[in-house]
């Protein structure tokens, strides 16, 4: 029993874990607030991509993630390398055409999504029908060398 409740008192690793990450966030969003503020103003494309692809893997909140980012790098690096301060970040986001550059890549990840889309669909529909008939001429092959009777044996074995 005295097991049971040393147990109970000892906080979980879990809890002490997560604690620690909410600080270490904390840290860092202090630490680069301003790149934050850029990041998430130009990557606002993204976030309603998350919210709306419904996908188990995210496949195209990640397409439009990925080309959003690299729309809004060469202002961030600009603004790294310049050690600029938030008047200088607000000048980047309030800028019509780097917002519309930002934008754009963004809308070149959703044009991937649905330009891709299809061609991979009728790959793989091709690949199958492909690979369909070479099991078929596979099939032909066995029963000229076997007989007949391998044709009926398999029919058997799959009305089971």
């Amino acid at each position: 029993m005295a097991d049971a409740t040393e147990k109970s008192n000892a906080p979980p690793k879990r809890r002490i874990g997560s604690i620690f990450l909410w600080l270490l966030a904390a840290a860092i969003v202090c630490a680069f607030y301003e790149s934050i503020v850029l990041l998430t103003v130009g990557m606002i494309p993204t976030g309603i991509a998350l919210v709306m692809d419904r996908s188990r893997h995210k496949d195209q909140a990640r397409s439009v993630g990925y080309m959003n980012f690299a729309g809004c790098l060469p202002w961030g690096v600009d603004f790294w390398m310049s050690s600029g301060d938030l008047g200088q970040v607000l000048e980047i986001v309030g800028d019509p055409l780097v917002l519309a550059v930002m934008y754009t890549s963004a809308a070149t990840g959703w044009a991937l999504c649905f330009v891709v889309r299809p061609f991979v669909a009728t790959y793989l529909a091709l690949a199958a029908d492909y690979r369909e008939g070479q099991i078929g001429k596979r099939q032909e092959a066995l029963v000229e060398e076997w007989g007949e009777e391998v044709r009926d044996r398999a029919a058997d074995a799959d009305a089971d």
